[in-house]
């Protein structure tokens, strides 16, 4: 049953469907690394055909690794939201018909940051463990081979990187930056859906939840596109401010406003193709 809503309606995220989240998250991820693998490899096989046998290698390693990847970053992602929902204040999304004309900003950038530091701390756990014994066996090869420079430089790199400073630098930075990204392409966001560029899903109800049919890819692209253009320009400035030179500012600008349009394309389009195959995603909305 396809939802009616005949004016602005308020509603609130309470939580995503896990498995459905993961499902449809991973298809559309393997979908374009495949696509992804197929240009690489053709470009290998056209620049350089002598290594035309590597791309036999490239596409299923692309593929897997995406799929493994996957699977779990959707899966995480999602039972975080679930789990931070019933902590925090949730994220409210409004409709006027079936265009998304607003996100809440506090709550979005809230959570969404919260959810990255917490994946940070994950990695940095297992980072923890791993990578000394890595980079120990690395140091150890490097001196027999005489490269007692480089064993030295990777030595240099694990002492900084076990610094509490380094440590308390990526955990908060994490967070503060993911906040203040997120922040602001939350508010960029209103803003061009206020101007008439809001992004449009079909939705319909399925028993308790709300499936999301389709994504309308042209809007969907043009406000990646301006939101992460926008980002790119403010950290252009940054880059700038340290002493980059203007065509660093310009190509993250061009950078960023290209590849949001086509990520954004690309990943509406293998959703509309994807969802009616494999299963639409469902995520629990309240009225407000």
């Amino acid at each position: 049953m396809v939802l009616g809503v005949i004016m602005t309606s308020v509603k609130e995220l309470k939580s995503i469907d896990l498995n459905s989240f993961t499902i449809i998250g991973t298809g559309i991820t393997v979908l374009i690394s495949a696509l992804i693998s197929i240009l690489i490899a053709i470009g290998i096989v056209i620049t350089s055909p002598g290594n035309a046998s590597i791309s036999i290698y490239i596409i299923p390693t692309i593929i897997v690794g995406s799929f493994i990847c996957g699977i779990y970053q959707y899966f995480s992602n999602g039972l975080f939201y679930n789990f931070l929902s019933k902590k925090f204040r949730n994220i409210n999304v409004a409709f006027d018909n079936e265009s998304l004309v607003k996100i809440s900003t506090t709550e979005t950038a809230t959570i969404i940051a919260t959810i990255t530091l917490i994946q940070v701390l994950l990695t940095y756990l297992v980072s923890v463990l791993i990578l000394p014994l890595v980079i120990n066996a690395t140091i150890q090869t490097l001196m027999l081979g005489g490269q007692q420079l480089m064993a030295y430089s990777l030595y240099q790199f694990l002492l900084v990187l076990s610094q509490p400073i380094t440590i308390i630098t990526l955990i908060f930075g994490s967070f503060i930056i993911t906040f203040v990204f997120v922040l602001i392409g939350a508010y960029i966001y209103n803003l061009i859906a206020s101007k008439g560029r809001a992004i449009t899903l079909k939705l319909s109800k399925e028993n308790e939840m709300t499936a999301i049919d389709s994504i309308e890819i042209l809007n969907f692209a043009i406000a990646s596109a301006i939101i992460l253009g926008v980002l790119s320009l403010i950290f252009g400035i940054i880059m700038v401010i340290s002493g980059a030179n203007m065509m660093t500012l310009i190509t993250d600008v061009c950078g960023g406003v290209v590849y949001g349009f086509i990520a954004a394309a690309l990943t509406a389009a293998a959703y509309n193709i994807l969802a009616p195959k494999i299963g639409k995603l469902k995520i629990e909305l309240i009225d407000l």
